[in-house]
């Protein structure tokens, strides 16, 4: 349909994380998030999990704009390299936009930032972008309602209904009524918490809860939570201030965007209440909390440091209190039962998530996602951010709002809706894959890579070297056997003897005088005969690597 709008979903349709989705109308493309992910743990050695950007790439001299909903690196993690490839401004509200600036400048990357505010309405192109205010646990969040040829659509980012937000700026109910009243063609939410039954806790009870601790807490106290979710930072700031305790903040992330917080008025604490943390033994430890990343068990994250005693100005001693003051993300879960674990090992009092009234999400529960949909009442309703089974579950709580089934939609990463003259359908499917970093290199690690790396780790490999004559194809020397993580050689070396005695018996069954001279043969008959032993021997089938050097 030439009318028609179109809505390309990159990532966060089926998965938690690299949240980001194209809209596509009158030739023109609106980027909206560019997040990005955490490795599994099958992902051996990857450092982060970027979207696809090869649809928007091809396309550059068509992309019109970014808009950001908020901050967190879900939804803008991933902006770094998308700015890489394509030149276009970034619109968002002030505090998005700095938390953003402060990653850009690492990279030396200079942005055309274009700062809009709630309740706002920009044009760009031929969008018509109307900003809402949302609450969430980073402030300055927004949903986009976006207006284009083929109709209105609104995308909620990440948001709660919290009755009392700390900051005091509630989700704008009444400005989705009105949107609703007009009539939304599409409504794209989010769906993370569609598996928690009635309403998300308000930010304001761990705020009660923390000076709770802080007050009959005697020693130390170490508190780890997300960098960016700068409402718990400031409950934290108060809590500390209370109980007259002064504050050092740990981590780089945690420290720039404490700054931009402050900078911006996010963050409310007397300059007098915040010490370095090289200086922080001059203080008794009643007197002192540490705020710090780490919440989800990083490896290099200052928690993880602090609790193996590998941070270079600081380590949690017995008698100190610590608070992990988040929920573990889907897949870290081990990584943080292992850091508590070292926590309780060395003494520590350990508080952690919801459990112990620590955490709040900043997601809304099943009660606010039907709220939701009753107040936009949406003519064709499609359920984002989380799993698929999230996203299940809020299309049925979407059906039992009143939503007919048929007008009810699951995406995944790579769908495009088209929606027009008040049709919505699903059309084609995109190819898009996962691109991972691996320290400085982008999409240098792939599936095959991922699959040798989980071979490696799985059984190890064995290196074969062989040294022929080049013009005889006799063999001079070898075949030689080095093993790392299959079996260890000083003590094995019997077996990789007879093992490397099986590589000799093939090189020498080969009759053909090219056969000795092609490499590509006698890399074969390495790797079948070692291969066939290892496999007789052990049941186990390490990567093997033939290494044919000719004289």
């Amino acid at each position: 349909m030439s009318d028609a709008t179109r809505i390309i979903f990159l990532g966060g349709a089926g998965e938690i994380g690299r949240n980001m989705l194209a809209i596509e109308a009158d030739g023109r493309i609106l980027i909206v998030d560019a997040g990005l992910s955490f490795p599994t743990e099958e992902m051996l050695g990857v450092d982060l999990v970027l979207p696809d950007f090869s649809y928007l790439v091809e396309r550059a001299d068509r992309c019109e704009a970014i808009v950001l909903t908020h901050g967190h690196e879900d939804h803008v993690g991933a902006l770094t390299w998308l700015l890489k490839e394509i030149d276009v401004p970034v619109y968002g509200t002030p505090l998005t936009l700095g938390l953003a600036r402060k990653r850009l400048d690492e990279w030396r990357i200079e942005p055309r930032f274009v700062e809009i505010a709630a309740p706002d309405v920009v044009d760009i192109g031929p969008f018509r972008v109307t900003c809402i205010a949302v609450s969430h646990s980073i402030p300055d969040a927004i949903a986009v309602a976006v207006d284009s040829i083929g109709g209105r659509v609104i995308y909620t980012g990440d948001f709660k209904l919290d009755d009392s937000p700390i900051d005091g700026r509630r989700t704008d109910l009444d400005t989705f009524r009105r949107l609703g009243d007009e009539g939304v063609d599409v409504l794209l939410a989010d769906s993370t918490n569609a598996d928690h039954p009635g309403r998300t806790g308000s930010e304001g009870l761990v705020g009660s809860r923390l000076r709770e601790i802080f007050a009959r807490t005697e020693g130390r106290i170490i508190v780890a939570c997300f960098a960016s979710n700068l409402h718990r930072v400031q409950q934290l700031c108060d809590a500390a201030e209370a109980s007259e305790r002064l504050v050092a903040f740990v981590g780089r992330s945690m420290v720039a965007n404490v700054q931009v917080g402050r900078e911006l008025g996010h963050v409310k604490v007397r300059d007098e209440s915040i010490i370095d943390i090289g200086e922080i033994d001059r203080f008794p430890p009643e007197k002192t909390v540490v705020i710090c990343t780490g919440s989800q068990g990083e490896p290099l994250s200052a928690l993880s440091l602090i609790a193996s005693g590998e941070h270079k100005l600081f380590t949690v001693e017995r008698g100190d209190t610590v608070i992990l003051s988040a929920s573990a993300i889907p897949g870290n879960e081990s990584a943080v039962f292992r850091i508590i674990n070292s926590l309780y090992r060395v003494g520590a009092d350990v508080y952690h998530g919801e459990a112990d009234g620590v955490h709040v999400s900043g997601h809304g529960g099943t009660e606010e996602l039907v709220e939701l949909l009753r107040a936009v009442r949406p003519r064709h309703f499609v359920p984002v951010h989380g799993e698929y089974r999230h996203m299940v579950m809020h299309a049925r709580l979407a059906e039992g709002a009143g939503i007919d089934r048929s007008r009810i939609t699951i995406v995944e990463d790579g769908d495009v809706l088209e929606f027009g003259g008040g049709a919505v359908r699903k059309t084609e499917h995109l190819d898009l894959s996962m691109v991972f970093v691996d320290g400085l290199g982008v999409g240098d690690v792939g599936p095959v890579v991922l699959r040798d790396r989980r071979l490696l780790a799985g059984d190890g490999f064995v290196l074969c070297v062989v040294t022929i004559d080049a013009h005889s194809g006799e063999v001079l020397a070898g075949p030689d056997l080095i093993s790392r993580g299959f079996v260890f050689e000083q003590e094995s070396r019997d077996f990789l003897d007879e093992a490397a005695d099986r590589v000799a018996d093939a090189l020498e069954a080969l009759e053909q005088p090219d056969d000795v001279t092609d490499w590509t043969v006698l890399k074969r008959a390495c790797r079948r005969a070692l291969g066939e032993f290892v496999w007789e021997r052990t049941r186990r089938r390490p990567m093997i690597v033939p290494v044919i050097m000719e004289v």
